[in-house]
């Protein structure tokens, strides 16, 4: 459905006049929730290789001491690399949030942006949150829009990236509505980012995630000093929407306004796994808790889901640890065998393991016409039903809808800060991290965000 009614207008003008005064608790708690899930997945993934690399990189060029890495230390660099690490940081172990109508992590391409252009410009924690909601708000609309069609090609996070960072630092910035239109303009003629990564298990993903909020602080700041940009970026003949999606809805971009914040329905992740897989690793772990199962009496193991899964983690032979991440029958067969999806299964180790590749084997993953149906109606439900043939004729069956973290089957501020320790505490220690979620808990209260890492 095409149009021409300014929608990238009128998406700017709702996102200039979103305001803190005007949230409600749970909006407040749960953008909360998000800064804090999104740190703790960043100071875990500081380690990392990808990350080592990002570091390396920028280690020759720091001018100013502006913004904090979100790892142990949290040392000072300037606002665009701290913005490009932190997201770099934040999603290299695939465990940040999801938005699952518009199949975007958006706390990736809102936090680093928000933190660094506050920390430089000595923001409140209001502002912060204000900020983020508002990045997300952008972010989720535009990817509702052109998904699900979009994603045979287009990394949902990459594309709509530089629009989520671009609003989060307008919102900083104090940008007019023209100025924002503008900001947009930019963000869009500059988005990019494709699926092939995956054909290889390139670290290609980050890369993404970091020039997302680059792309969106630069064209934010470049419209703050009056550069312009395409006026109609989102809804034009030869735009955004046009050219990522052949079915989209430009309705997406506006219809109701005011009736609730899209990051109210953002969902977490427990498993360090592509979030297309959690539906089936929860039926896994449900299966476990129910029953007493021995993997060498499984003759057969059927997933039936919807397209969007298949098409993005049907990879029976995964060759490398990020492959493995996409693989919704290693996922599988690891959650039966080692009992965890954490970081440190995805391994080549693992990988070659022969009794998860003999599990894998058995493993057939088919499109359901009634779950994909279910999808294409409610974008939010991402469905898996498992059916395990035991070799005594014992057929277990199980579906999930809406797996643990779902913003319909939600983390609690308990699950959060056990997540949070559970990355954390090896590298920052105990002390630390509790004076950390204490501040993250009461972001609203500081009046200089810098204030939060003041930790001793």
């Amino acid at each position: 459905m095409s149009s021409s009614n300014q929608e990238t207008r009128k998406l700017a003008a709702y996102i200039k006049d979103m305001n803190y005064d005007h949230f409600d608790e749970h909006t407040i708690d749960i953008t909360k929730m998000c800064i804090l899930d999104f740190m703790g997945v960043a100071i875990a993934g500081s380690a990392k290789k990808e990350s080592s690399i990002w570091k390396e990189y920028y280690a020759e060029k720091v001018t100013a001491p502006q913004a904090s890495l979100f790892q142990p230390g949290f040392q000072n660099m300037t606002a665009e690399q701290a913005a490009a690490l932190n997201a770099v940081f934040g999603h290299v172990m695939d465990m940040d949030d999801v938005h699952n109508a518009s199949i975007t992590h958006l706390a990736v391409i809102t936090v680093p942006t928000a933190f660094a252009l506050a920390q430089k410009l000595h923001l409140s924690g209001r502002q912060v949150i204000e900020a983020v909601a508002a990045g997300y708000e952008a972010g989720a609309r535009i990817g509702e829009t052109i998904n699900p069609s979009s994603y045979k090609y287009w990394h949902t996070t990459a594309v709509v990236g530089a629009f989520s960072s671009g609003a989060t630092a307008s919102k900083l910035l104090g940008l007019t509505e023209e100025q924002m239109v503008n900001c947009f303009g930019s963000a869009g003629t500059q988005a990019a980012g494709l699926w092939e990564f995956l054909a290889s298990g390139s670290m290609s993903k980050v890369l993404h995630t970091a020039n997302a909020n680059l792309c969106g602080m630069r064209a934010a700041e470049l419209a703050k000093l009056g550069f312009t940009g395409a006026p109609a970026i989102l809804e034009g003949e030869r735009a955004f929407v046009n050219a990522l999606a052949p079915e989209h809805d430009m309705n997406n971009l506006v219809k109701g306004f005011g009736e609730g914040y899209r990051i109210t329905e953002n969902s977490f992740k427990p498993y360090a796994c592509c979030r297309h897989t959690h539906s089936a690793d929860y039926c896994v772990e449900k299966i476990l808790a129910a029953h007493d199962i021995n993997p060498d009496d499984i003759v057969s193991i059927t997933d039936d889901t919807y397209s969007t899964a298949v098409q993005t983690t049907n990879n029976p032979y995964p060759e490398n640890p990020y492959a493995a991440k996409f693989s919704v029958q290693f996922c599988i067969a690891a959650a039966i065998i080692l009992r965890d999806l954490s970081d440190r299964v995805f391994t080549i180790e693992n990988i070659n393991n022969p009794k998860i590749k003999e599990l894998m084997s058995k493993i057939k993953v088919n499109i359901s016409p009634k779950l994909d149906d279910e999808f294409h109606q409610d974008p939010n439900q991402w469905s898996h039903k498992l059916t395990i043939t035991m070799k005594n004729g014992e057929v277990i069956t199980n579906q999930v809808d809406y797996p643990i973290g779902d913003f319909k089957n939600p983390f609690d501020w308990a699950m959060a800060d056990r997540k949070f320790r559970l990355l954390t505490e090896d590298m920052l220690g105990a002390d630390v991290v509790t004076h950390l979620l204490d501040n993250l808990h009461n972001l609203e209260t500081f009046d200089d965000i810098n204030k939060v890492f003041q930790l001793s």
